[in-house]
């Protein structure tokens, strides 16, 4: 943090000098605009591009309702503005909003975090999303993702293993929550990529965090897709009424029950900078790699009716999946810990 003395030129104006490397690495110069924005207690200040790029984020946009003609349409669009950053999300149509696009807009709204309906006539409906980042932690939100996908894991197999249809059902509804998440997390990334401000108050220590938060997003979203695929799978196992063997239902969860494990070390090396975790993390999904082999042996050999063979063989493909996010996540892991310099990496310094 750098300090700054308020100097006075002429009778009235006060100046405040910018640091010189800040300047340069945005190469400013002489008779360039800065816009000066007031953030609470702060004053944000930005160069032109991207003072325009933050007022074409946040400024009201109009979606034609009558133009998104296919199922889903319009609440894709709705949640599309919504990532963007947009504040306010205008719909019109020309005549009466049909019923249909009533119900995308109502079910966009539930599963989308601090946004609401603000004004709403046949013709027209208004969206307002009032978000203030210093309170969602990306770090944080990241965890929740994890937890989620955890829980519709484990909820997955304890339905498998005690036949409660119902359980499965429960993991399958945290799905929409996972996407909540994710799209909230991936709407604060994208505006903290065109300001600058935002990537302290969401916990980040540089810039070179946002890329690597969003690929960590997108992992722990795509597993939770995959746990909901396998939780819909085991309420079809369940609903056959299959004999499976205590053999393969306690293998189906000592692979689950790894898999969490890695993804533990995976994201606690995440966040703590840890390389070890990092590396622990990435030798239980080469175990994990090398079970998978006999996870499918043991479905093969231990399936009597054909009817299980393709829903059980579809839930190992999708665990395969799940864990080769953990894996990703590790890698990333590493490379957040290489972005400073350590005794064990870091920079040759100049010869005198």
């Amino acid at each position: 943090m750098e300090s700054r003395k308020i100097q006075k030129v002429g009778a009235a104006t006060l100046t405040v000098s910018l640091p010189k490397e800040w300047v340069e690495q945005r190469n400013l110069k002489k008779g360039d605009q800065l816009f000066v924005v007031e953030e609470g207690e702060a004053l944000l200040l930005l160069p032109g591009p991207l003072a325009e790029e933050r007022a074409r984020r946040t400024a009201e946009v109009v979606v034609d309702a009558d133009l998104c003609d296919e199922p889903g349409m319009l609440e894709r669009v709705i949640v599309g503005n919504y990532v963007l950053g947009r504040d306010k999300i205008l719909i019109r149509a020309t005549q009466r909003i049909r019923s249909d696009h009533q119900d995308e807009i109502r079910r966009a709204v539930r599963r989308l975090m601090g946004i609401g309906i603000i004004e709403e006539n046949p013709q027209r409906v208004a969206l307002h999303a009032s978000i203030d980042p210093s309170n969602y932690p990306i770090e944080t939100l990241l965890k929740r993702l994890y937890n989620l996908a955890s829980t519709m894991l484990t909820e997955s197999f304890d339905a498998l293993a005690h036949g409660d249809a119902t359980l499965a059902g429960d993991a399958m509804k945290r799905e929409d929550d996972a996407d909540t998440m994710y799209w909230l997390i991936l709407r604060l990334i994208l505006l903290a990529q065109t300001d600058e401000a935002l990537v302290e108050r969401l916990g980040m220590r540089s810039r070179l965090e946002i890329a690597g938060n969003r690929a960590i997003a997108r992992d722990l979203e795509e597993a939770a897709d995959h746990c909901y695929a396998i939780a819909s799978q085991v309420r079809e196992v369940i609903a056959m009424d299959l004999a499976l063997p205590a053999s393969l239902l306690k293998a189906l969860q000592a692979t689950a029950e790894l898999i969490g494990r890695a993804y533990g070390k995976a994201l606690g090396a995440l966040l703590s900078r840890d390389l070890k975790q990092a590396n622990e993390a990435l030798r239980l999904c080469a175990e994990l790699q090398a079970q998978q082999g006999e996870l499918v042996r043991l479905v093969m050999r231990g399936v009597k009716d054909a009817r299980g063979i393709l829903p059980l063989g579809t839930i190992y493909t999708h665990l395969a999946q799940v864990g080769g996010y953990a894996r990703s996540i590790a890698l990333i892991a590493y490379n957040r810990y290489l972005e400073r310099a350590t005794n064990l990496s870091r920079p040759v310094e100049p010869s005198a």
